[in-house]
């Protein structure tokens, strides 16, 4: 098969704006930082976007926590009160109640938090800096994917305006490029620094005596900002061109100008003062596209020249999530389900969702993106450790929503959830797969061995039944659940078992005896619950398939799709995924990601058309925005969502490549498509 002309598909989805849009700005980003504009190429109405996607600046390192008390700057979370839920056999400590610590409770929540980094805009000549949007002629900006640069240009008052905007792709710096004769008739670049906040837009602006702006540098061509907040502490850097000047014109407030027709401007935001050598604008635009040609030339691509409207929709779907979770995903800490485009839960991110965020990167050829979050495990491990044996239980148990500092975040439901257990012994296996060196096994050893160590404590015998149940005290994947009934949800059950497999799997490699105790509890976990032909979401709910919970994730279908599904029978499964598409799950009430792992199953019962329109499923929740962002219906709270993002690449990979022992080519696809693919691996 002749190679994909990537660049041609890659630029034919290269999108567009030529009309306002609250909810499309582009971003510009590098997995580290990104940059969000509007259609002037800045933050200039970002008023505009504030309902809809609101334009920050943040950065993975970007965090901020607000004082616990005046002469406190922390509380610590051992100090939280437990809610005991019985396991079946003993009673388990969990906080997931406030009680008389409402107010810690939700500090514990809400920090540290990431936080809107700086707001670079235009300052329009005359009365009104701020235009109003219809002085905004002819607007027409397109995000340029083969070389990562947005290009603006506009008219204001019969003058035009060219801007190119652009990110280092190894360096927290932004690049701005203007052409106008109006920068010499008073067009000016604003910087201006907000105070932190939990909120959706990271910012509050209204409280100025709060945090301090000081220029620490100032030489001709450089000018060096210290921002203090609370304890936090960073630095931003301007470096105008010769013509350019910064000059401070209030608390947290800079501006540009220029006594050119044109402008370029570099800010480098750092936590240390920034080296001394700072790469051109010219080094940094041969750097980006440097970047991005070697992103999209390298790694997994699918190009489908024959699919219809559909195939060419679910084309521009695809191409624009590699963007996105290039530029959200793939940094060096988990993402949250905003990424880097806003905050979402404070900015925290939730570990059972960087499976859809970034398992995509490995089996899409490019394990390097995953490998650089995978170090945050092992940095977590102690505190992980340390969870599990304050709940009384041997090996690590990965927290839920948390930050950096790995702590778990108290709530009614992420404590008691553990989806997420499994997942980084999943992404090392992921890793191995695309690296099958005993380096590989090495590295990630310890995660996998402490991971399995805990899941098999965990896991009850029931010495009635005869077999291993999980449950109760838990909370499953579908998350309307009281976690005092729930057992065995057939998800868990068959993650369970295969992440046990899978650990000996890695003892094996090693020329190491397996553990006998893990292999026999992954072979004798509880069957999967099923009442009249059909998967239940846990055994003690033959009410799933009714309005009381026939809503959220219909995780059940995961057993098969997202893995193996080696003790599910596929004609059950394939009754209950036809039960969830015809009626027996409201549809518009489950999450962007929930769809790709629909046509998981699909593609795996050997049903690829199903698995296409399972992709394309006309839902307020599966929405694919103008920028590819998947927007959540009306929600204001996540806009945009990168879970859906990574699960429709890590869907379209398993259904070009297949899994293990599938002999199928492109086997979750129509057979009178034509679906072209390289470099993407097959899922276990």
């Amino acid at each position: 098969m002749a190679k994909i002309n990537r660049k041609a598909v890659v630029e034919q989805y290269s999108p567009v704006n030529t009309v306002w849009d609250a909810y499309s700005p582009f971003s510009v980003g590098n997995g580290e930082f990104a940059f969000n504009a509007d259609m002037t190429g800045l933050q200039t109405f970002s008023r505009f976007h504030e309902p809809g996607i609101p334009l920050l600046t943040q950065a993975q390192w970007g965090w901020h926590t607000t004082p616990y008390k005046k002469d406190q700057e922390k509380f610590d979370y051992h100090l939280m009160a437990r809610t005991l839920y019985s396991n079946g056999k003993r009673d388990v400590p969990y906080v997931t109640k406030p009680g008389f610590q409402k107010t810690e409770f939700d500090w514990l929540r809400q920090n540290p938090h990431k936080f809107h980094m700086g707001r670079l805009a235009f300052a329009f000549p005359g009365d009104q800096p701020v235009p109003e949007q219809t002085e905004i002629e002819s607007p027409y900006q397109r995000l340029n994917l083969w070389e990562g640069t947005i290009d603006s240009r506009f008219t204001y008052h019969g003058k035009s305006v060219e801007v190119c905007t652009w990110v280092h792709p190894a360096m927290d710096m932004l690049s701005v490029s203007i052409r106008s004769s109006l920068l010499q008739e008073g067009l000016k670049l604003i910087l201006d620094f907000p105070a932190p906040a939990p909120s959706r837009t990271g910012a509050e602006w209204t409280s100025p005596d709060s945090h301090k702006s000081v220029i620490t540098r100032r030489d001709e061509d450089r000018t060096e900002i210290l921002r203090m907040i609370d304890a936090d502490r960073y630095f931003v850097t301007l470096l105008p061109d010769a013509d350019g000047y910064v000059e401070e014109r209030g608390a947290h407030h800079f501006e540009i100008t220029t006594v050119a027709d044109t402008l370029e401007l570099r800010l480098v935001f750092t936590q240390k003062p920034s080296p001394q050598e700072i790469p051109s604008m010219q080094e940094s635009l041969v750097a980006c596209k440097k970047h991005w040609e070697h992103f999209w030339s390298h790694g997994g691509f699918v190009n489908i020249p024959n699919g219809g409207a559909q195939g060419t929709e679910l084309m521009r779907r695809i191409i624009l999530s590699q963007y996105q979770t290039a530029i959200n995903c793939s940094g060096s800490l988990p993402p949250q389900e905003t990424g880097l485009v806003m905050n979402s839960w404070y900015g925290k991110f939730h570990l059972e969702m960087h499976y859809w965020h970034a398992a995509h990167f490995a089996s899409w050829g490019r394990p390097e993106l995953l490998k650089k979050s995978l170090w945050y495990y092992q940095s977590i491990l102690p505190k992980a450790i340390e969870l599990a044996s304050s709940q009384g239980y041997k090996g690590a148990r990965w927290p839920k929503m948390t930050d950096a500092s790995g702590v778990d975040s108290p709530s009614p439901i992420g404590p008691l959830l553990i989806w997420q257990q499994p997942h980084p012994l999943y992404y090392a296996e992921l890793i191995y797969r695309a690296c099958p060196t005993r380096d590989v096994l090495e590295c990630y050893l310890e995660i996998v061995l402490k991971t399995a160590e805990f899941m098999a404590d965990y896991a009850r015998w029931d010495e009635d039944r005869k077999c291993y149940v999980l449950g109760p005290g838990m909370i499953p994947s579908q998350e309307n659940h009281k976690p005092n009934i729930v057992m065995n949800p057939p998800y868990e059950l068959e993650y369970w078992a295969y992440g046990l497999h899978t650990a000996n799997e890695w003892l094996k490699r090693l020329g190491e005896p397996i553990n006998e105790e893990w292999e026999r509890i992954a072979s004798h976990m509880a069957p999967a619950p099923v009442k009249e032909g059909l998967y239940l979401a846990h055994e003690n709910c033959p009410d799933t398939y009714t309005e009381l919970f026939n809503r959220d994730h219909p995780s059940m279908v995961a057993a098969m799709g997202m893995l193996p599904g080696k003790s599910i029978d596929p004609a059950i499964m394939e009754n209950t995924l036809k039960k969830v598409l015809t009626g027996g799950w409201r549809m518009d009430e489950i999450w962007g990601w929930d769809f790709p792992m629909l046509a998981m199953c699909a593609a795996r019962l050997g049903l690829p058309q199903t698995a296409v329109e399972c992709l394309l499923y006309d839902s307020s929740k599966n929405v694919y925005l103008n920028n590819g962002h998947n927007k959540q219906a009306d929600r204001a709270d996540i806009p945009c969502y990168l879970p859906g993002n990574g699960a429709l690449l890590l869907a379209v990979g398993l259904m070009c490549a297949g899994w293990d022992g599938c002999a199928d080519d492109t086997p979750g696809f129509p057979k009178d498509w034509n679906v072209e693919w390289e470099d993407i691996l097959p899922l276990p």
